[in-house]
């Protein structure tokens, strides 16, 4: 009799009396296949199933010949990852104040400590510059990318700074982002201009129409910014810099999806070529809400497509990619050769974000900036790199986390947000997300599309 050994990162899912939904999360491969055939697979009566579909579900990764295989090629695959890693460019984040014009109701840096260095000194700027100089030249990874962070990067007293900041960028070869709230985009254009090619996106977030965004995002005084907004959205568009509209979706405001992509094509944004507009689910990886959140990711999908059920050409704007869960599977579905296993949650965990802030230290995710306790070192006066928290970064992953070492998810995973389980456990637990159930919702509402693709 034929022994086999199920994969124990298999996942399945019933789409239909026909074909039943399998991914596995190691190999990446995504297959449907017959009931009929399932059934028997599960029931281990290999010797029943038909030669080729056996095969497959070898090759592919669902079965092995015992344990031992399973684990030798995820080992394999371990080491093709670290390789690979080592060839990734590095993006410095810069963070040239942690002031910012807006009091937005969900922000991650409201409760940063009152800090009289709240911007950064020109000295201080000089300082970044040499240290991403002699970081990139340390690990021997070219700078990939700069990105203008905050508090709000472009607040016009910064003006100076934000300028040489990207005059910096341009003579490293590196591309540009700049996260920012958008209300000073105006005073800023006339030196986006000159480096727009090296202008990879500006991201400025609309969080609904203006009675709903103008609730969240508001100024100091309580003046909603939604107008201020839309006209620079209008002004990047216009001078060909690339734009992200960002949209932070929540329980408060997913309902106003609609109204917002109406205001978008009625503007004439989605007109443009070099626009964009994703939306971004609300966290706070900082607090037990990332664990038990008010509103659970997959009651939010299950929501999202009900409404694009009602409103199909906003499946089709926004999509789901904002899922991390069901990300891979879009991927695939979209034309995408096999989703390669996370063994890391994020680009944190390999120490490829360097973040400078004007309390004169380096953080490498952009949620943990004012918690000194598990920065990885200073820039001002000196650059000092403290190797105990960075391996306390770099050593987490689904290998050395206990629990994760038999959890199906894992290899889609990473382990979970690095940054919470430090804030919370010194990074020795996962932070387990509700992979199951977001797949499932996913499937069960979208698994008849799938078929319909595939048969």
């Amino acid at each position: 009799m034929m022994k086999l050994w199920p994969s124990k990162y298999n996942y399945y899912y019933r789409l239909n009396r026909d074909y039943t939904f399998l991914n596995n999360f190691l190999t990446g491969a995504v297959d449907l296949i017959e009931n009929s055939i399932w059934d028997l697979m599960l029931g281990k009566e290999f010797s029943k199933v038909d030669t080729d579909p056996l095969s497959n579900m070898i090759e592919r990764g669902y079965y092995y010949k015992g344990p031992a295989e399973e684990e030798k090629l995820f080992q394999k695959l371990y080491k093709n990852f670290l390789i690979k890693a080592n060839d990734r460019p590095i993006k410095y984040v810069i963070c040239p104040t942690y002031s910012c014009n807006l009091r937005c109701t969900y922000c991650f840096e409201k409760d940063l400590p009152d800090n009289p260095n709240k911007n950064m000194s020109s000295d201080m700027l000089d300082n970044v510059f040499n240290a991403i100089k002699t970081v990139s030249e340390k690990i021997s990874k070219k700078i990939g990318a700069i990105e203008l962070f905050g508090g709000e990067p472009i607040l016009p007293k910064n003006k100076d700074k934000v300028k040489s900041i990207l005059d910096f960028a341009v003579a490293s070869g590196a591309n540009i982002t700049i996260v920012t709230n958008g209300v000073f985009v105006g005073e800023f254009i006339d030196i986006f201009k000159p480096v727009r090619d090296n202008i990879e996106m500006v991201q400025v977030t609309l969080d609904g129409p203006q009675k709903i965004h103008d609730s969240r995002r508001k100024t100091a005084s309580g003046r909603g910014s939604f107008s201020e907004i839309s006209q620079s959205i209008d002004r990047l568009l216009k001078n060909n810099i690339n734009t992200n509209a960002r949209v932070n979706i929540d329980n408060e405001n997913i309902e106003y999806l609609p109204e917002i992509y109406d205001f978008m094509k009625n503007r004439g944004w989605v007109d443009y070529p070099n626009f964009r507009s994703k939306p971004a689910l609300v966290t706070d990886h900082s607090t037990l809400e990332y664990i038990e959140p008010h509103i659970p990711e997959d009651i939010l999908l299950e929501k999202l497509i009900n409404m694009y059920n009602r409103y199909p050409e906003l499946e089709e704007a926004f999509g789901f990619y904002s899922f991390k869960p069901i990300r891979h599977i879009i991927d695939i579905l979209n034309g995408a050769p096999n989703v390669s296993p996370r063994y890391f949650n994020c680009e944190s965990n390999l120490l490829e974000l360097y973040i400078f802030c004007p309390d004169g230290y380096i953080y490498t995710c952009p949620e943990s900036i004012g918690n000194k306790d598990i920065a990885i070192g200073k820039f001002y006066p000196e650059l000092e790199l403290d190797e105990d928290r960075m391996d306390l970064w770099r050593s987490r992953d689904i290998i050395s986390i206990k629990k994760c070492r038999d959890c199906r998810f894992a290899p889609i995973c990473g382990g979970g947000c690095p940054f919470a389980s430090i804030a919370i456990s010194e990074g020795r637990e996962p932070v387990c997300e509700r992979f199951q159930e977001v797949l499932d919702i996913f499937l069960k509402h979208r698994g008849n599309k799938i078929v319909e693709k595939f048969t």
